[in-house]
């Protein structure tokens, strides 16, 4: 059930939002859409438009677009260009505005957002933090990384000032409150991403190809999570058991692959299996997972000697959009993380990086051994997680609603 509460505006602070279509877009915007709030989100423009999307929105929802240079976003021009004109906006219609609501990524709207609590102190502030920033493994895999020390005091300063944080995921908590950040986690909730039914084609089309079809959507990177150890188990597969030659196939739909993948899946003894497809749009990807037998997803593989991480804090919001597809899931992942944590309670299949685990796994599949309890997938749907959302916001906007936070 709704709670019943006051038409309270938001200022939200979000680099990406709709009808902008990244994963981070969509995050923030499928946890509001259908809120009993309403909201002034500012966002940056950028190339890329689904006007689409917007459409799946009940909530009253006001954008801002500000004119940057999105393509270079992690540079202090781009950031103070930002900032300069979201703290404009706000002044202009302070007087609306009953709670403050930023979303990173960028590190730059937690950013705007501190700025404005230490102003107007009296105004609630809650902070959604897409992915944790100081612990991140992936910085130091990529040279040169700009204004790392300037997000990491980002990070440390959001924990301090704002009155609620909202996590994804229990393993990320850990990680960003410790030590002397420690004394704030009982300000931090964790509410993970979702899906949207509506957003899927009622029925899957038929296919002419009765191959059993294993489908990845979105984009990989050159270290970590790369396709690697599945294009092996490919092989590994067909060379145990011949026979399952023909019988599959594995489509990746996304940006274009690594040099490093390209070159495996060059060497590779059955390449034909597998095939790279251009991205696609969003609600297109959607279609596409509700027509795939299986979806695959592939996490990043840490370690403690290189990474410091004995778990994977990251929570794809890929892993919503599968479920809401209602398809068999398996992964590449960690034995602990909460991808892991979600697909086995829901009776899908994990492997890590070892190539004849990866083999088994899809084998199982193909010969539709696994059989997922759908059912668990619908306590990530919109409404639920939605409901979670307004209820971090009324908690800390002293307004009464019948909701447990």
């Amino acid at each position: 059930m709704r709670m019943s509460v006051p038409k309270l505006k938001g200022f939200a602070v979000s680099w990406f939002f709709p009808p902008y279509v990244g994963s981070a877009d969509l995050d923030f915007f499928k946890r509001i859409k259908d809120s009993v709030f309403s909201f002034h989100v500012v966002q940056a423009a950028r190339d890329m438009r689904d006007e689409r999307v917007l459409r799946y929105a009940s909530a009253d929802i006001e954008r801002f677009e500000i004119r940057v240079d999105h393509k270079n976003p992690r540079t202090e021009d781009a950031r103070s260009d930002f900032k300069r004109q979201c703290l404009s906006i706000f002044e202009a219609r302070r007087h609306e505005y009953g709670f403050l609501i930023s979303h990173s990524n960028e590190m730059v709207s937690h950013d705007v957002a501190a700025e404005i609590k230490r102003a107007n102190p009296s105004i609630p502030w809650i902070a959604y933090f897409g992915d944790l920033f100081v612990r991140n493994p992936y910085v130091k895999y990529i040279p040169g990384y700009p204004l790392v020390q300037e997000d990491i005091a980002i990070e440390r300063q959001t924990l301090r000032l704002a009155d609620r944080i909202i996590v994804n995921n229990q393993y990320q908590k850990d990680l960003m409150f410790c030590g002397d950040l420690k004394q704030y986690e009982e300000k931090c909730v964790v509410i993970p991403h979702c899906f949207d039914p509506a957003m899927y084609p009622s029925a899957p089309q038929e296919r002419d190809d009765s191959r059993f079809r294993f489908v990845h959507t979105g984009t990989l990177y050159h270290v970590k999570r790369t396709a690697e150890p599945l294009l092996r188990a490919v092989d590994r597969l067909i060379e145990v058991y011949p026979k399952y030659r023909g019988r599959f196939e594995v489509v990746f739909y996304g940006n274009e692959p690594t040099s490093h993948d390209i070159s495996v899946h060059a060497f590779m003894r059955n390449r034909n299996a597998v095939r790279f497809e251009a991205p696609v749009g969003y609600l297109d990807s959607l279609r596409i997972m509700h027509e795939a037998d299986c979806l695959i997803l592939i996490d990043g593989i840490f370690n403690k000697a290189e990474d410091d991480l004995e778990v994977n804090p990251f929570l794809p919001g890929k892993l919503m959009d599968y479920m809401g597809a209602s398809r068999p899931i398996m992964a590449v992942t960690m034995p602990k993380g909460p991808t892991a944590d979600i697909l086995k309670a829901s009776g899908n299949l994990v492997a890590d990086e070892r190539i004849d685990r990866i083999a088994y796994v899809m084998k199982r599949y193909i010969d539709r051994k696994v059989m997922p309890d759908y059912s668990t997938y619908l306590a990530y749907s919109a409404a639920k997680i939605g409901h979670q959302m307004d209820a971090v916001i009324a908690s800390v906007s002293k307004v009464q609603a019948d909701v447990n936070v």
